[in-house]
């Protein structure tokens, strides 16, 4: 960390040089990390590096593009994806001087707490996919057999289903645990996140 010191932070003072601009920027910046930090964990959105995670000029709000890599395909990747989420020290250092342990705590908990009371709802918008012809859930080049795809797709429902319910993984290879509380489940996800 020594050879790559954090500049995120600097670059909101130089970006927003009006303090009301910088601390309403740098509000934007740790809500819309959460929010999407969150969704992202329970779609199971991998692919999270520097050229698919950008920041509005305008008015410091996270914006994630490339959305090809949904449903937990980066564990499938040749270097597997082990973070729910990115969450770097540079980030980190961005939200200012409680880091993590403040305001984007807080809204990943709102965020989490929100998807699961609407778990339903959520369900039945994902379940679209399991129809949609455009969806790769195999990544076996061969032909699958009919069912294949749809087996895939339910697997991965269920693993949506699992994380609102509040079970985490403690690494790729194990299984759910028990259900935690949102505040437990933010706690243990942000421990992964920085690991």
């Amino acid at each position: 960390l020594k050879r790559h010191p954090p500049v995120l932070s600097r670059w909101f003072g130089y970006r927003f040089a009006d303090p009301t601009e910088w601390y309403q920027a740098r509000t934007n910046f740790v809500r819309t990390a959460a929010v999407m930090s969150m969704v992202g964990y329970v779609l199971g959105l991998g692919d999270r590096h520097g050229e698919n995670i950008l920041i509005d000029s305008t008015t410091g709000d996270v914006v994630h593009v490339d959305f090809n890599c949904l449903f937990n395909k980066g564990e499938d990747l040749e270097w597997p994806e082990l973070v729910p989420f990115r969450l770097t020290h540079n980030m980190i250092d961005a939200m200012g001087p409680l880091g993590c342990e403040g305001a984007f705590r807080k809204c990943c908990e709102l965020t989490m707490q929100v998807m699961r009371e609407r778990r339903g709802m959520l369900r039945s918008v994902l379940e679209t996919f399991l129809h949609d012809p455009l969806v790769e859930w195999t990544r076996n080049s061969n032909k699958p057999r009919p069912t294949a795809g749809e087996d895939k797709a339910r697997e991965h429902l269920q693993n949506i289903e699992t994380r609102l319910k509040g079970s985490v993984k403690a690494s790729l290879d194990s299984a759910y645990g028990l259900p935690l509380s949102v505040e437990g489940q933010v706690a243990h996800l942000i421990r992964q996140a920085m690991d």
